[in-house]
């Protein structure tokens, strides 16, 4: 789970956005955005960062075993 102080920087997206936290992701797969992931097996969940060009196997898994799913969208400041 993920945990937060600042709530003038963090949002809570709506109904319109959901497909983009739903989406099923496997490792070598190139995420749509950058963010913190979460493994669909095991909870952990790891930083993806903008220069990110496929997502690593979950470190806390055996390889191959798991997905991830986008748990919190980094954005840029003008989005």
């Amino acid at each position: 789970m993920a945990w937060y102080r600042d709530i003038e920087n963090v949002q809570r997206t709506g109904d319109k956005y959901k497909e983009k936290y739903t989406k099923i992701w496997k490792p070598g797969q190139n995420p749509d955005f950058p963010g913190i992931y979460k493994c669909q097996v095991c909870t952990f969940e790891d930083v993806i960062n903008r220069e990110c060009s496929s997502l690593p196997p979950c470190s806390n898994c055996k390889p191959g075993s798991m997905t991830w799913k986008l748990l919190v969208r980094a954005m840029d400041a003008g989005e």
